[in-house]
């Protein structure tokens, strides 16, 4: 063997046996591996470092079908999206295979989205793939596990699994009513309809208001907890015979099944995800035939909801990046459109249900941002967190803007000027930065994969320190965007604009 072979074998040796130096080798690659599956055959050391980085990308796993409500008839059926990457129905069952049998992976948590909007037969068969493909008869690795039983309603399969994890949800009133062993959940998720299925429960197995509360008694048992409750809240349920005017409305909850579950269950922080809709738009409205439940909105007028003295939580996280309505009316005083939802009312609402000294919200990022006048935007915001003059509260708001809502066009001068921030927001000069993945509802064909931008940030802050008030917002810009607003002689000329804030 010659000495330039053996030197070359030597460094071939040290470069396959480097596992840090294949996967970086491999990073150049497109990020779906379904596209470099050939790669395999180069050598064992790519194949086992290939298939390790796939057994590390799918330990998380996002299995959901995109598509707008309206354009439910008019969109294809013939694919999903698993963890943001197109995928076509017919090749689901390859893929989940393969995951299973040649990288042998080991999921722990798995998220599903609108798979009930599939071709019922294919959402029933993509249901029992997701259990015998990726969860496993025995659930060994299976730690979280959202959304699935949209797709079965609550079967058994999905209450045994339910066993076995820390995060589960959202419950049907099936799987709930499985629960009668003792565990402690890192975090439950329930419905709005839930409560409405266990007050209509109730009042079916009682007589009157003091068996019904018996019955509810019963009912939500304290031999499980949860660390935090994320209840998701419909925004555009119907009632089966709807009256005019109440479609423009957000619905009732029972008070008293959320007391008692948050009190039950021990439940330390909550989280409020406002989806726009889902599978359960249909109102439950035989509890409302009945005076035995307090009936409690979170856009109703703040005065009209009765505070908790009792119960105290950590913090509660609002979630809006499936939000519509909400995200689109809030703190608008004076809205321009047709159906507003009133969510003038929202912050002092929460702080009522459920008592807190820190609210944080995480607005959408790809629907409905903010367009108009920053300031103008900034000061509505401003002004619904502290509508009702809080003590003692911090709010945390995670804001997203279009590169239109920093500057203007004059229209005398018929020059560009950049929008300024008021005195009052103290402005932060570190520099925050998220990256976000979206894709629009108005999909038919389906792009190959979801969009990943970077978002580029500045706090703004209001204090007051009489009430021990606190107020973080959060303004995020795209990178990209910012970048195209850049122009050197009018950041000179508006050295005090948002967009100079950050540059200084």
């Amino acid at each position: 063997m010659s000495v330039m072979n053996s030197v070359t074998e030597i460094l071939y040796s040290k470069v396959f046996t480097n596992q840090n130096l294949l996967e970086n080798i491999l990073s150049y690659l497109s990020d779906d591996f379904k596209k470099n599956l050939d790669v395999r055959l180069v050598n064992k050391s790519i194949n086992n470092t290939f298939l390790r980085l796939i057994r590390r990308n799918h330990r998380k796993m996002k299995i959901e079908y995109v598509c707008e409500r309206k354009e439910r008839e008019k969109t294809s059926k013939d694919f999903i999206y698993i963890n943001y990457r197109k995928v076509k129905t017919q090749d689901v069952l390859g893929y989940f295979i393969f995951l299973n049998t040649a990288v042998g992976a080991k999921i722990e948590k798995i998220t599903t989205r609108r798979l009930w909007m599939l071709k019922n037969e294919f959402m029933l068969r993509l249901h029992d793939l997701i259990h015998s493909q990726l969860i496993g008869c025995n659930g060994t690795h299976i730690e979280s596990l959202i959304g699935l039983e949209e797709a079965c309603d609550g079967c058994v399969k999905c209450s045994n699994i339910a066993k076995k994890c820390l995060e589960y949800g959202p419950l049907r009133f099936s799987t709930l009513q499985t629960m009668t062993y003792s565990k402690n959940y890192k975090k439950l998720h329930v419905t709005d309809k839930l409560f409405e299925d266990i007050a209509e429960y109730c009042i079916s197995k009682s007589k009157n208001k003091e068996e019904c509360f018996k019955e509810l008694d019963k009912t939500i048992l304290p031999v499980i907890s949860c660390d935090t409750l994320s209840i998701w809240i419909n925004e555009t349920r119907v009632f089966p015979d709807e009256v005019e005017g109440l479609e423009y409305d957000h619905r009732h909850m029972p008070r008293e099944v959320i007391d008692m579950i948050l009190r039950k269950w021990s439940v330390k922080s909550i989280q409020l995800n406002m989806i726009y809709f889902t599978n359960e738009g249909m109102c439950s409205v035989d509890w409302l035939q009945y005076d035995y439940f307090t009936r409690v909105r979170l856009n109703d007028p703040y005065f009209k909801t009765q505070k908790s003295p009792d119960l105290k939580f950590t913090n509660v996280d609002v979630e809006m990046s499936d939000s519509i309505y909400c995200v689109r009316d809030l703190g608008v005083r004076y809205p321009k459109y047709k159906s507003p939802r009133g969510y003038d009312n929202f912050i002092p609402n929460i702080r009522r249900l459920f008592p807190t000294d820190k609210i944080s919200m995480d607005l959408s990022h790809w629907c409905c941002i903010a367009n108009d006048d920053i300031e103008k935007k900034m000061s509505t915001i401003l002004y619904v967190v502290s509508m009702e003059q809080p003590q003692n509260l911090i709010v945390d708001i995670k804001f997203f803007v279009e590169s239109a809502i920093v500057k203007k066009l004059n229209e005398e001068t018929k020059k560009e000027e950049l929008f300024g921030i008021a005195p009052k927001y103290n402005f932060r000069k570190h520099c925050l930065q998220c990256y976000k993945k979206s894709l629009p509802f108005e999909v038919k064909l389906g792009p190959d994969a979801f969009d990943s931008e970077k978002w580029i940030g500045r706090r703004f802050q209001v204090e007051d320190t009489f009430n021990q008030f606190n107020f973080n917002l959060d303004v995020y810009i795209k990178e990209k965007e910012l970048e195209d607003v850049f122009n050197e002689k009018l950041l000179q000329e508006y050295p005090n604009s948002f967009v100079g804030l950050f540059y200084n």
